[in-house]
């Protein structure tokens, strides 16, 4: 069990949006007023029975005594336990010895204070704490989807308010490729000017739009704001809406390649072999490739690109010309790049391979 890290807690929460913010904010308030209304009431039951000292004196005491004590009796043997031992350790500490600690404490202060409290007052009091401590996690348990929802409907609802505007990307030519068991390809650049931030990319599928963060990129891929294409000719030509902020206003527009009747020349699809990575002659969608390495004398071994390398991020998931894999020294030079296509749900998918020129081995 490692610590809790404060930086990534606070930068996630700078990274909320203000509904977001605005909503635990809400329930934060009502936590601290639930609480705040527990403390009066139980202060002025035990003020009208002389008890008010002894009331103050056990709440100090379960905050900066018996909270500490409980919380460690649960962390501290789980850290220094290894192996499923540990997690076993975790729960019984967690649900019968800290407990146990807890109350057995709460009677223990209780009956050494003067007035003394009764058992049945010690308990309630033991009772109440544990309840404004479990209070704030119970209601992130319960509160969490709710609000989630509702943020992702506001902002939904604010992109597709949208006014629809003239696409400002710089829309680079389309290209076409042949590639080796595939045939024809295509791809294409959109450019984003300065200033741009891309909010959001849907895709239509027969009659459906989806979002493209939450399903199959493989028909394009993201650098920073620019967004590139790689389709085949057997595949359905993509069908995009773009969502962006420029100079502090939301837009959306619409675009779909235009194929021209009578297209250049497909040149090859040259890959560029370096000993640390690969130069694409376009970028590649991350979720269509995997790159080969020898695993002994002579056999491949494809590794899918999906996963992440250091400092690599989904939010940027094109591989670009300059493309260098991290462990190289340890994978060995690059030998082979594979890529795959989807004709149809009901038709086998299109591989093609290329691999590292002879005069490279």
């Amino acid at each position: 069990m490692s610590g809790v890290n404060f930086d990534y807690f606070l930068t996630s929460i700078s990274r909320l949006p203000l509904f977001d913010k605005g909503a635990w904010a809400v329930v934060g308030i009502a936590i601290l007023a639930v609480a705040g209304l527990v403390l009066i009431r139980e202060r002025r039951y035990f003020a009208t029975r002389d008890k008010g000292g002894s009331w103050l004196s056990l709440r100090l005491l379960s905050l900066f005594l018996l909270l500490p004590l409980s919380a460690s009796i649960i962390v501290i043997p789980s850290m220094a336990i290894s192996g499923p031992e540990a997690l076993a350790y975790f729960y019984l500490a967690l649900l019968i010895i800290s407990p146990l600690v807890w109350f057995a404490g709460h009677l223990l202060c209780g009956r050494f204070l003067r007035p003394a409290l009764s058992k049945g007052e010690s308990l309630f009091m033991a009772a109440s704490s544990l309840l404004m401590i479990l209070l704030p996690f119970g209601a992130a348990t319960l509160l969490q989807g709710p609000i989630f929802h509702a943020s992702r409907s506001l902002a939904q609802s604010a992109l597709h308010a949208a006014p629809v505007t003239a696409l400002p990307y710089v829309t680079g030519p389309v290209q076409s490729f042949n590639l080796p068991t595939v045939g024809l390809i295509h791809t294409q650049s959109l450019i984003a000017p300065a200033g741009l931030e891309l909010d959001r990319i849907d895709r239509k599928t027969g009659e459906h739009w989806s979002d493209t963060a939450t399903s199959s990129r493989d028909i394009l891929c993201r650098d920073q704001q620019n967004v590139h294409l790689m389709w085949s000719a057997r595949e359905q030509s993509p069908v995009l809406r773009l969502y962006w902020r420029l100079n502090g206003k939301r837009a959306q527009a619409d675009f779909s390649p235009a194929i021209s009747a009578e297209p250049a020349e497909a040149l090859e699809f040259r890959v560029n072999f370096r000993t640390d990575g690969i130069d694409p002659p376009v970028p590649i969608p991350r979720s269509r490739a995997s790159i080969a390495y020898l695993v002994g004398p002579d056999h491949l071994y494809f590794n899918s690109l999906n996963p992440l390398q250091a400092g690599e991020t989904f939010a940027n998931d094109c591989i670009m010309p300059g493309y260098k894999r991290v462990e190289w020294e340890k994978e060995g030079p690059p030998q082979a790049i594979a890529l795959m296509f989807f004709q149809r749900a009901d038709a086998p998918y299109l591989r093609a391979e290329i691999k590292r020129p002879a005069a490279l081995q």
